[in-house]
């Protein structure tokens, strides 16, 4: 029998309010956020959790508090499953390159936006995944993001670290159905807008905020 893993992205966030980027450690949800957090709640609310995983980030801390509220969940945080850390934008040579080719490495060596290292990145995350199989659970809510999302399921469907074209929208719910053959149930519903009218990326809109 398969376990099911949920994979869910934090809501909406700014990291460039009033036009200057902040620290994205501290950044919590904007009022959109908080209300895509309660689209996602609404759509799980029948759904039976045994577990609640969140990388200890306000923004999913504040979306699995959402999410679960009301609900009598054992909630953990993992520090491990952090988004991958970016470096300081403006000593970029060429941000919009290093904004629009994010997720999209020829090499692990390659740097997330000047920052982290996609091989360090995976160096964390896969460990931490491989740790989650280890525990007892037949359906457990991971709220962490995007780049953890992608990894991970990049990582379950080929078993290789490297990264598949998804994409990943705020609150967007990925499953995936783990077993001897692991299936990707589903990816990136988006509960609160079934059918986005935006053909950018995550990526792309963000430079878009950046560089306004």
């Amino acid at each position: 029998m398969r376990r099911r893993l949920l994979l869910l992205r934090h809501g909406e966030v700014d990291y460039f309010p009033e036009g200057r980027p902040v620290p994205p450690e501290g950044v919590g949800l904007t009022p959109r956020g908080r209300a895509q957090a309660e689209a996602v709640a609404e759509l799980l609310k029948g759904v039976p959790l045994d577990l609640a995983v969140h990388s200890g980030l306000p923004r999913t801390r504040e979306t699995a508090e959402i999410v679960l509220r009301g609900r009598s969940v054992p909630v953990e945080a993992w520090p491990e499953l952090k988004e991958i850390r970016p470096g300081r934008l403006k000593d970029l040579p060429d941000p919009e390159r290093a904004f629009k080719e994010a997720f999209h490495p020829r090499e692990l060596s390659e740097r997330f936006l000047g920052g982290e290292t996609y091989e360090a990145f995976f160096d964390r995350v896969i460990p931490a995944y491989e740790r989650l199989l280890s525990r007892p659970w037949d359906t457990l809510l991971l709220v962490v993001h995007g780049g953890v999302i992608r990894a991970l399921v990049s990582y379950a469907l080929t078993g290789e670290r490297r990264l598949l074209a998804l994409e990943v929208h705020p609150c967007g719910l990925s499953v995936l159905d783990i077993g001897e053959k692991t299936l990707l149930r589903a990816h990136n519903i988006v509960a609160y807008d079934l059918l986005p009218e935006s053909r950018l990326s995550t990526m792309e809109m963000l430079w878009e905020m950046y560089r306004a």
